[in-house]
């Protein structure tokens, strides 16, 4: 099913509205860096050529689909690519050790965390964001500077054999009270930036949502002495001691788990349903819940500054960019910058479904987001123990 079919236009448009502002404030700041053959002599043929006459390359992605992109890419192209599941923070501490060491081994990440490439890698100058001239035109302008390959989902899911109504939950706030604690699983938000960078986005851009949901589920206005509703929130999650796992892919089994008569809700990436699926337990996305279903990160394409291979890079690059190389993914729900590419109709989440309920960024204030990293994760430390 494609993104641009005339049946999902109108999930179509509202994504693409709500990311509008998505790198285009950015583009000063993450400034491609001139590498490989220049982009005003450019042809795929010259840059096919030009990658032709290098080494192998090393691709790095948070997911382990990148070792079946690498290896398509090099059936495609003659190119040895070596594909390496990698978690976002360990990419971001690779590029910039082996750029301070000037001893480049990785050439390619696809990489999750959005404020940080744009605050720290580029402007470090450990890597750069080069966009393919020639599949601008298949690229809305939002994600081409830097070069965004794809929207990773994330959504809040629960147990399907057990609430066989539908989700147990249609508000956020519920996750809060005592009927839930104890019965959250999450990914450990220390370990994943990108859910600290969602608590800022929220509380910078769509604070009063969450106020509006509060009063919504509790039927009063919120008092709080925190600095915001999704302060006051993020606190109350973390005091009702969810089950705080290292990855998703822990928490998709404690959801679906059989046996189970009170279980649990979940924060989890779409690729998880395909293991749910094949694994035989009940999962489903939580339609409806307010104010969001979940949330959209990019993944940003970084060549390494220093890179030995920098066309061959340039190539791989072009490979996510096309929609190509990101057919591996797109089975797993992430959705693909260039408007050319289908989501597989077998895509086990059905996310494609959800999209106008997704909360997505605004890179405008990523800055902002990198800024406060730090005190998101302190905040959720203390509330925490």
């Amino acid at each position: 099913m494609s993104l641009t079919s005339k049946t999902h236009a109108r999930t179509r448009k509202a994504l693409v509205a709500g990311i509008s502002a998505l790198a285009l404030t950015l583009a000063g700041a993450a400034g491609a860096q001139e590498i490989g053959i220049p982009d005003a002599d450019y042809s795929l043929k010259k840059l096919i050529e030009a990658a032709q006459k290098e080494g192998p390359i090393t691709v790095i992605d948070a997911t382990g689909k990148i070792v079946d992109m690498a290896t398509a890419f090099t059936e495609k192209y003659g190119i040895e690519a070596t594909g390496v599941k990698m978690s976002g923070q360990d990419q971001e501490q690779i590029i910039q050790r082996e750029a301070q060491a000037q001893n480049v081994q990785t050439d390619v990440f696809n990489m999750s965390n959005l404020p940080s490439v744009t605050t720290q890698i580029m402007v470090l100058d450990a890597g750069t964001s080069w966009m393919p001239p020639d599949l601008v035109d298949q690229v809305p302008v939002q994600y081409r500077n830097p070069a965004i390959t794809s929207l990773n989902p994330w959504v809040w899911a629960y147990n399907t054999d057990v609430h066989t109504d539908g989700c147990p939950i249609d508000n956020l706030w519920a996750l809060t009270t005592e009927e839930w604690k104890g019965r959250v699983a999450i990914p450990d938000p220390l370990l994943r930036n990108e859910t600290m960078f969602w608590f800022n986005q929220i509380a910078t851009h769509d604070d009063a949502a969450m106020a509006d949901a509060y009063k919504a589920y509790f039927g009063e206005d919120l008092a709080t002495d925190e600095a915001s509703a999704t302060a006051e929130w993020v606190k109350r999650l973390a005091q009702n001691k969810p089950s705080v796992t290292r990855s998703d892919t822990d928490v998709g089994p404690i959801i679906g788990a059989p046996g189970q008569e009170k279980p649990f809700m979940g924060f989890l990436s779409t690729s998880i349903f395909r293991d749910a699926s094949k694994n035989g337990y009940g999962m489903g996305v939580c339609d409806g819940l307010k104010p969001w279903v979940g949330q959209l990160t990019p993944r940003v394409a970084v060549i390494a500054t220093g890179t030995k291979h920098p066309n061959a890079s340039k190539l791989f690059v072009h490979f996510m960019m096309s929609g190509e190389g990101m057919i591996p993914q797109l089975g797993d729900g992430k959705i693909a910058t260039n408007t050319t590419a289908s989501m597989p109709g077998s895509e086990a989440s059905g996310i494609i479904n959800y999209l106008d309920q997704m909360h997505v960024p605004h890179s405008e204030t990523a800055a902002d987001d990198f800024a406060h990293l730090q005190d998101w994760q302190d905040f959720w430390l203390i509330n925490s123990r």
